[in-house]
């Protein structure tokens, strides 16, 4: 009896140590993952691009299937001009979890910013999402803050206004809307109106180098503020000392 017992015992112990080995592995390789993701966004939140992009690509070597790690790549790769791969991480990001709104935006955004020949794509899947019922609310707004963008590279200006101001009217604080506000009305050389919405953008998001860039076109006009365009600039060249913009605000002029 012995001889048969012995070898399925010992098959067993094989088994469940190799079982055990599998899940320590896979624990390991998560807690990897997370650990780096949080790094990734962290050195991203502060404009450490390098590095982000160094830690993003180690949560993926660790957890290849991580649509949240996906999606911050892509952002990052977006940030730094490298489009192609972050088209690539957007689909990822999708593929691997179809109701992922966020990075469907992002995509979206990314459409017609990035991809001029692709515009009315980004704007078609920005409209599916403000149309969608389960995304009342703020991600409405956010959808048609993104249309209001792809408007506004289509050069309609009026339909971008409209758009904004519809999600506004929905999400009061949306960053997305308010930014491209703030934009608009610098490009329709209101200053004031430009800075009130720049404003309130900065009081619900950090700046970022877009928005600071932003802020320092709009106190340049003739009726801008120098104490503010003083302290964008110092802020610019603060945080991101390395980006294009902070090497044309260190030109003579």
């Amino acid at each position: 009896m012995r001889r048969i017992i012995l070898p399925t015992l010992t098959l067993s112990l094989t088994l469940l140590l190799g079982a055990c080995a599998s899940t320590q592995e896979r624990d390991f390789n998560e807690d990897v993952a997370e650990a780096n993701f949080k790094l990734g966004i962290g050195y991203m939140q502060s404009g450490h691009f390098e590095v982000a992009t160094e830690k993003l690509l180690k949560t993926l070597q660790f957890k290849d299937n991580y649509p949240e790690a996906h999606n911050a790549i892509a952002v990052l790769y977006e940030e730094i001009r490298e489009y192609g791969p972050a088209e690539i991480h957007y689909k990822k990001a999708i593929d691997q979890k179809s109701d992922y709104t966020l990075a469907r935006l992002n995509y979206a955004r990314f459409l017609c910013l990035r991809e001029p020949v692709r515009t009315a794509e980004g704007e078609s899947e920005f409209q599916r999402i403000a149309d969608d019922p389960a995304n009342a609310g703020a991600t409405a707004a956010e959808a048609w803050a993104g249309m209001a963008i792809c408007a506004r590279q289509r050069d309609d200006q009026a339909q971008a206004e409209t758009w904004l101001r519809k999600a506004l009217e929905i999400n009061p604080n949306n960053t997305s809307a308010l930014f491209e506000m703030a934009q608009l009305s610098q490009k329709q050389s209101k200053t004031l109106q430009a800075r009130a919405f720049l404003q309130r953008y900065h009081s619900q998001s950090r700046p970022t180098l877009q928005s600071l860039w932003l802020g320092i076109t709009i106190e340049s006009s003739p009726d801008g503020d120098p104490m503010l365009h003083r302290d964008y600039k110092a802020v610019l060249m603060a945080q991101f000392p390395n980006s294009d913009e902070t090497r044309r605000l260190k030109q003579p002029e």
